[in-house]
């Protein structure tokens, strides 16, 4: 029987082995998720339920993935993870069944106090994060029934997959794409692990991953808890990847100018590029965090985070009765799809709370940042493929939206791909196939106009079309091309590369459309004539024409201001 995802179990359909199915949460990629009770419980006693899809029961290879989660969450017990209470097969289906959290995650946090102009105090940033740092800490420390480090790398720290609950605690969620030495399954080539906006540049190149890894990904989500803005969100997968491993990252102060010297410096190392550069452990980013507030009074306790919650995110915190309620009459969970309006008062200032949110004008709730998956209340499950995506409604006031406590994305990565190499190749395929389009089209129409025209007239034609050809260029080919690489170079031929630097920073607009800030390097462009405009400090402005030749690089220098 299928079940949409956001309804009660039909009663007849509730008995799975000791446990009864309430409701079904979600579907994702590889396991649907049930609110559940075990048998002989009571009835404010719930859990989460993951079992695999019907139809991956027989496929080894998900099966053996869903087992190698199950024996990794089983060995992860600390209070900032979420715990798993067992797991097992039931009628050839495999399962695991984890605590039921209360609470609100984090990317439904920050949804919230944009949407509302409002910002975080930077106490209740550090409480989260340290407590987050603790949790990664405990599962990179993880080891085997021998005593050895399993090499735990969690791969998909983000905003959804951190909870803060009722009593304060940060869980950590979500380690179905953690990689852990001497796993049973092995990732296929050629696909993508996490959530993009928040790997680390090796995860993207395809290098080894380590315990740093994580430390980028957590820096990333401490950077948009303080500005309440997405880092390193764009409209591609590959622009997205050209951010995180090329482009400047913005100064944190120009969005928080009252940081400490401290948190600053704690999160700038949490966020090099090079590995080496970053904390050795999460637990010494924590460290550094607690030191930086100390003069403001220390990180957030839970017993602040508690009362936040309690205060300004009363709405996601009243559900859990109503949803026990509903489980137990015979009608559907919710009658209708609608997302919970926002109290206006709910996150306005009191005097009361210890750890008020500032007022700042955000950025995450605009129209750009709407468009995003990550910070929506509820993310859409990517399925396996050849099935369609399944969107996941949210349930009364969305407090049941355990985005956290399953895959969000549940494809699978092989650790030595280079993704970001792999969507270059694929944007210059795209390109290519366009511009040979083109191509044709004009080969034809010249071929036309060649035929309409009298005999005396084509010596002139052909004659500024040779001069074209002889005022370009050559391209250099190389002596002996790799067959295997052939394709790689054709493409690259149809384009050139622009780089350009200056003394200031500099925003970049090519024919209108603005392509970044300065430095670019090697910015790919179809071969022809472009416009810049150069927009420097205090809005002065510079001009310039740019010839690219395909295959070639053309460096306009620096501009000085």
């Amino acid at each position: 029987m299928t079940i949409p995802a956001g309804t009660l179990v039909p009663r007849d359909a509730r008995d799975f082995g000791n446990y009864q199915l309430i409701a079904k949460l979600a579907t994702g990629g590889m396991a649907e998720i049930f609110l559940a009770r075990a048998d002989g419980a009571t009835r404010g006693d719930v859990i989460v339920l993951k079992r695999i899809l019907p139809h991956l029961a027989e496929d080894d290879h998900f099966v053996t993935m869903f087992r190698d989660e199950a024996d990794l969450a089983r060995r992860l017990d600390h209070k900032n993870i979420c715990h798993v209470h067992a797991f097992g097969e039931i009628s050839s289906t495999w399962f695991i069944a984890m605590e039921y959290l209360h609470g609100v995650p984090l990317s439904r946090m920050m949804t919230r106090l944009s949407q509302a102009g409002k910002m975080l105090d930077m106490r209740v940033v550090a409480g989260i994060i340290m407590q987050a740092c603790e949790g990664l800490h405990a599962a990179h420390e993880a080891r085997d029934e021998k005593g050895q480090l399993m090499g735990v790398v969690h791969r998909d720290v983000s905003p959804p997959n951190i909870m803060v609950t009722a009593d304060g605690t940060v869980k950590l969620l979500d380690f179905g794409i953690a990689k852990a030495r001497g796993a049973n399954s092995r990732t296929r080539t050629g696909t993508v692990k996490g959530k993009n906006a928040y790997m680390s540049p090796e995860q993207i190149l395809g290098k080894p991953l380590d315990r740093r890894s994580d430390v980028f990904a957590l820096g990333i989500v401490m950077y948009e808890m303080l500005s309440i803005k997405r880092l390193f969100h764009r409209d591609s997968d590959f622009l997205t990847f050209k951010a995180i491993t090329e482009e400047p990252i913005p100064d944190i102060r120009e969005r928080r100018p009252d940081l400490p010297p401290g948190m600053r410096a704690a999160l700038l190392q949490a966020m090099a590029r090079d590995p080496n550069g970053r904390f050795d452990t999460a637990l010494a980013f924590g460290n550094a965090l607690r030191n930086s507030v100390a003069t403001l009074g220390g990180p957030a306790s839970p017993a602040d985070l508690s009362r936040l919650l309690a205060t300004d995110f009363s709405e996601e915190m009243s559900s859990r009765d109503e949803i026990l309620k509903a489980a137990d009459d015979p009608g559907p969970l919710i009658p209708e799809v609608k997302p919970p309006p926002i109290p206006p008062r709910a996150l306005r200032p009191t005097p009361s709370p210890p750890l008020p949110i500032a007022a700042r004008s955000g950025e995450l709730g605009h129209r750009e940042h709407q468009k995003s998956d990550l910070f929506a209340a509820v993310p859409s499950m990517i399925v396996q493929q050849g099935s369609a995506p399944v969107v996941v409604p949210p349930l009364p006031n969305g407090v049941l939206d355990l985005s956290g406590t399953f895959p969000a994305d549940t494809w699978m990565a092989n650790p030595d791909t280079d993704l970001l190499g792999a969507h270059r190749r694929k944007t210059l395929r795209t390109m290519l196939l366009a511009i040979a389009g083109v191509a044709v089209i004009g080969g034809l129409l010249f071929a036309f106009v060649q035929l309409s025209q009298p005999r005396a007239a084509r010596p002139q034609v052909a004659a500024v079309a040779d001069a074209a050809i002889v005022d370009a260029p050559p391209i250099d080919a190389p002596e002996k091309v790799d067959a295997d690489d052939r394709d790689h170079i054709t493409a690259l031929s149809r384009f050139g590369f622009l780089s350009l630097e200056a003394t200031a920073r500099t925003s970049i607009y090519i024919d209108g459309k603005l392509y970044g800030e300065t430095p670019l390097k090697r910015l790919p462009l179809a071969p022809g004539m472009y416009k810049l405009k150069a927009v420097g400090p205090r809005g002065k402005v510079r001009y310039l024409k740019v010839n690219i030749y395909g295959g070639k690089d053309t460096d306009k220098g620096t501009l000085t201001w």
